[in-house]
């Protein structure tokens, strides 16, 4: 499969993932062509139990948002990878979620106004990983894994000019990926750059505004916390064509609700969710 390929798994397993082709940004109108927009719901109906998306690489079991991460993920069966983009003080698209830099390296200050050659060397809580480029974070992923990119600060940058340099750098190094983020403006861009890639709202507030969202993005899926979850929001989504996520899932207690009521995919801090999904999707029944 040429690299520039866009995937959300299209509402099946991986096993079953439809192949689509990507123009390289150039910038023209797609990165990532997604076939099958119309058919969201006949591919749903072959999917084989919920997707587990490993949160910043496991972050629970791995120095999270770092190579290890993405490729420890991967060798224990994660069928997503969650990771987090934001840029530095230089405008350097790198992988790591706080804003700032105190809490989980041996570096200080905010990554917004932090130069690319200090953040990139900045070890990541004790463990000798060092936070990656986007460009090193998706390379390091296995093949078959989709890589959730959520866009998560711009930095100096506008989130168009995040989203072109983002969008440039995930169509030649990641086969499968989508973006998320908390922010509508930065899927608004990413449509605008690039109007056939995936993208997906996250939200733990406010259903009905962020289903709405969705609706004007055409999302192919919306990521929602557990406090928001319930049976008409998984319909609603569902008849639309939209596939659930759901953060963060870390127990089989936790698990249990977003299975029975037929969530699309767990995004768990946890490798062990794998299994669990595997077997209480069996268990459930549940079917779409």
């Amino acid at each position: 499969m040429a690299r520039g390929t866009t995937y959300l798994a299209k509402r099946a397993s991986r096993r079953n993932m439809i192949e689509a082709t990507g123009a390289m940004l150039g910038l023209t109108a797609a990165s990532g062509t997604v076939t099958g927009r119309a058919t969201r719901s006949r591919v749903r109906e072959s999917r084989d139990g919920p997707r587990v998306t490993a949160h910043r690489g496991f972050r629970d079991v791995f120095p999270q948002n770092t190579v290890a991460a993405v490729e420890g993920a991967s060798r224990l069966g994660a069928d997503r990878i969650e990771i987090d983009a934001v840029a530095t003080g230089d405008g350097e698209i790198v992988v790591f979620h706080d804003e700032r830099l105190d809490d989980l390296t041996d570096e200080s200050g905010p990554v917004a106004e932090t130069p690319a050659e200090t953040v990139l060397d900045a070890e990541v809580l004790g463990s000798g990983e060092t936070v990656p480029t986007l460009a090193r974070a998706l390379e390091a992923a296995e093949s078959n894994v989709t890589m959730n990119v959520e866009f998560k600060a711009s930095g100096p940058l506008s989130w168009t000019e995040f989203a072109e340099r983002a969008l440039r750098v995930a169509s030649r190094e990641s086969e499968r990926f989508y973006v998320s983020s908390f922010d509508p403006d930065a899927l608004r861009a990413v449509t605008d750059v690039s109007p056939h890639t995936d993208v997906a709202p996250i939200f733990g507030r406010n259903a009905a505004e962020n289903l709405e969202i969705a609706r004007e993005l055409d999302a192919e899926a919306v990521n929602c916390s557990l406090g928001v979850l319930d049976r008409d929001l998984v319909e609603t989504a569902h008849d639309e064509g939209r596939e659930v996520n759901v953060w963060t899932v870390d127990t089989w207690r936790e698990a249990r609700a977003p299975i029975e009521l037929g969530a699309d995919g767990l995004i768990a801090d946890y490798p062990n969710m794998t299994a669990f999904a595997a077997g209480g999707s069996r268990g459930s029944g549940s079917s779409q």
